[in-house]
């Protein structure tokens, strides 16, 4: 009989959790799936012309590098900006879940309790 109790305890927590998981999936915010993002359009530099190349092509080349890394500093912002309602949408599911495995864990280990209490010894 311990046996039987084990495993409607078993099937009861995991019926449980499915169903918290399905009411949050129900009652979370909705926010539409985002676009593949674009890839950046910056243009990397060459190779670094070397210490025996002019001033001047050096210096346009650390133009260059400095673009470059100021474009991709803005694409990284754009991105950062655009993903900032999906992470926050997806928090409210996180924590949900988060809840769900904390009162999973307390109602197993409690109906565990219960039930070794009421084992015969």
């Amino acid at each position: 009989m311990p046996k039987l109790r084990r495993s409607l305890v078993a099937s009861l927590a995991s019926t449980l959790a499915v169903a918290s998981f399905a009411a949050v999936a129900q009652t979370a915010p909705a926010v539409p799936p985002p676009a593949a993002p674009a890839k950046h359009s910056c243009v990397k530099p060459g190779d670094f012309p070397g210490r025996l190349a002019s001033e001047n092509l050096t210096r346009g080349w650390i133009r260059s590098v400095n673009g470059y890394l100021e474009c991709l500093k803005k694409y990284i912002g754009e991105q950062q900006a655009a993903a900032k309602p999906y992470q926050e949408a997806a928090r409210v599911y996180v924590d949900a879940a988060n809840a769900a495995i904390e009162e999973f864990n307390t109602s197993a280990k409690e109906f565990k309790d219960q039930q070794e209490a009421a084992a015969p010894r």
